[in-house]
């Protein structure tokens, strides 16, 4: 139990008071919202149509959609705790870097050459045909997205969109065309968020200027406002493509950042959970559903945050990273494969199953490993090379590199 002796009985908790960084249910969280990216996904990727919530909103939202909002909201608020820890801009950069690029390098060496070949066998009876395709060969999907972001014109998707999407035009004849990996679109909005932060911690807003980054949500929620109930005025105000793709999950993030920098004064109420529950119903059928999640949904997903019994479900590993970026091309996969003519429950499951598997290993092979590079003290090593005027070896490199804790 959290000790609750230093909180008045008069005095209703705080976020504060409510976030225990070492009792806390964000690694649940975290994989429950994978797997609802999963079951989103099912529908439209196996053949079944769509999922529920896009049938209510009449196509403007998806659950798939409304997770990944909650996972940058999840990521607001624990990125910026990170950067307002006093750590050097540096290494909360290299933390970062450390927890996403090496799983999606790896994910994309995987979706290149080992899903695209097993799709080419099964669609033309050959896998080598596809490596001389001029421009959207395996290894030119590897290499171009491989920074994650780019320069294919001066706007947000010019930058942030994932280039190529397909390879060699597989995947025609499945329910959800061409695309390989639909899920990694998020990663450079994502990342692009993580700069901000480091670039607000640099400037010393993060610790004393907090204000600033209230002000920044308050301008996110505007615009994304604006973009919601009149898109066509707002396309032709601010005609920069990508820009209404980037403002609910920068908004998810901004409300993440605020309730961790505002957090004494936050209340953590069961009444108010409550209340964000049935506002968030509310606006369905008023159509404002898309402006209230970031607000009303966001809080509730950090009460839970804070209150659910899971604090240490994932002591022994985080799955939820590689559960995400190997969702789709699992179940790309299973669709190709006729999986789905058996039903609907027959294809989640399948997915779930092999998606849970490649997730092991991924985080296993890659993530853990990598994360143990976290502390890496880079100036003792470099000093250890210098005196001995050669390369330190991998022991004494370990030597220098606590194991990590989560980043």
């Amino acid at each position: 139990m959290r000790p609750t002796s230093s909180i008045s009985p008069r005095t209703r908790p705080t976020f504060a008071e409510a976030f225990d960084p070492k009792n806390n249910a964000f690694g649940f969280l975290r994989l429950f919202l994978a797997v609802l990216v999963v079951f989103s996904h099912s529908f439209p990727v196996g053949g079944f149509g769509i999922d529920a919530l896009e049938a209510l909103t009449k196509g403007r939202h998806t659950i798939g959609l409304v997770a990944v909002g909650m996972f940058f909201v999840l990521s607001g608020f624990l990125i910026t705790r990170s950067a307002a820890s006093g750590v050097s801009v540096a290494r909360f950069l290299w933390h970062r870097f450390l927890r996403i690029f090496p799983g999606y390098w790896v994910c994309l060496v995987v979706c290149g050459f080992v899903f695209a070949p097993y799709f080419a066998y099964v669609e033309y009876g050959s896998f080598l045909r596809i490596f001389s395709a001029p421009s959207t060969s395996p290894q030119a999907y590897i290499l171009h997205n491989g920074a994650l972001f780019h320069s294919n014109g001066f706007t947000l998707l010019g930058v942030l969109n994932v280039s190529p999407q397909s390879i060699a035009g597989l995947l025609s004849r499945n329910p959800f065309p061409y695309q390989i990996n639909g899920s990694l679109w998020t990663l450079p909005f994502e990342v692009a968020c993580y700069l901000g932060v480091a670039a607000l911690a640099l400037c010393g807003i993060i610790r004393r200027a907090r204000l600033c980054v209230a002000g920044m949500f308050g301008v996110l929620l505007f615009l994304h406002a604006y973009s919601y109930f009149w898109p066509r005025s707002f396309s032709q105000t601010f005609a920069c493509p990508g820009l209404s793709i980037f403002l609910p999950l920068g908004l998810c993030f901004s409300v993440g950042s605020v309730c961790f920098l505002y957090r004494e004064k936050i209340p953590s109420s069961f009444w108010a959970f409550a209340a964000c529950v049935g506002a968030l119903v509310a606006s369905l059928p008023l159509g404002w559903f898309g402006v209230a999640a970031p607000i009303f949904l966001s809080y509730a997903f950090l009460w839970l945050a804070f209150n659910l019994p899971f604090s240490s479900f994932d002591a022994k590993g985080d799955y939820s990273y590689g559960t995400y970026i190997y969702a789709f091309p699992v179940q790309q996969t299973l669709a190709l494969s006729g999986v789905q003519e058996d039903g609907w429950i027959a294809y989640f499951a399948w997915s779930l199953v092999i998606i849970g598997a490649l997730a092991y290993l991924s985080y296993r092979l890659v993530e853990a490993p990598c994360l143990r590079w976290k502390n890496l003290n880079a100036r003792e090593l470099f000093a250890r090379g210098i005196s001995r005027s050669s390369p330190p070896s991998i022991v004494e490199a370990a030597a220098v590199i606590s194991v990590p804790a989560k980043l």
